[in-house]
């Protein structure tokens, strides 16, 4: 498994006790229950893979125990480090839903067939999300919203936006 093939899904804040209990920080809330059994975390140049022994919400905080860290030690050495997640361990949205890591490198152009460039990030304020496409040297913010990307489908890259007149030059960043 290569570091490029798998998904951020946060980052361990810190030791929580002496039996290698991990504090995280998960990097989207809305999971609940996380849906992987298997992580990854690179160490000294190197992925390794832990299986999740358990979770829990204690405090309005993410715990997380892996199964071979059972010191305080163990668990310190692990500090500040991402925790990566395979994205076919993803559980299946609803149609029309789409995680951050599917959309970013898709393609996008508008329905007469203009190609735009790729989406480099996106930014999400409250309910909606922008897709920020790097088009010709410059950035453009696009609303994530169905009447502006008429299709997405993040298996073949590519993201088909009818803009009302005006959006692409009004959003260059």
């Amino acid at each position: 498994m290569k570091k490029v093939e798998l998904v951020s899904i946060g980052r361990i804040i810190r030791s929580e006790g002496k039996d290698g209990t991990l504090k995280i920080r998960l990097y989207q809330k809305s999971w609940g229950e996380p849906f992987f059994k298997t992580i990854y975390i690179e160490s000294e140049g190197e992925l390794r893979d832990y299986e999740v022994e358990s979770f829990k919400i204690a405090r309005n905080s993410p715990f997380l125990r892996l199964k071979g860290i059972n010191s305080l030690r163990e668990a310190e050495a692990l500090r500040g480090r991402e925790i990566l997640a395979r994205p076919e361990d993803f559980p299946a949205l609803e149609n029309g839903h789409y995680y951050d890591f599917q959309l970013l490198g898709c393609q996008v152009e508008t329905l007469d067939g203009r190609e735009l460039g790729r989406v480099v990030e996106l930014i999400t304020l409250g309910q909606t999300s922008l897709l920020v496409v790097e088009s010709s040297g410059k950035k453009i913010e696009i609303p994530l919203v169905e009447a502006i990307c008429r299709r997405i489908d993040p298996a073949s890259g590519k993201i088909l936006i009818d803009p009302p007149e005006g959006l692409l030059e009004l959003n260059e960043v």
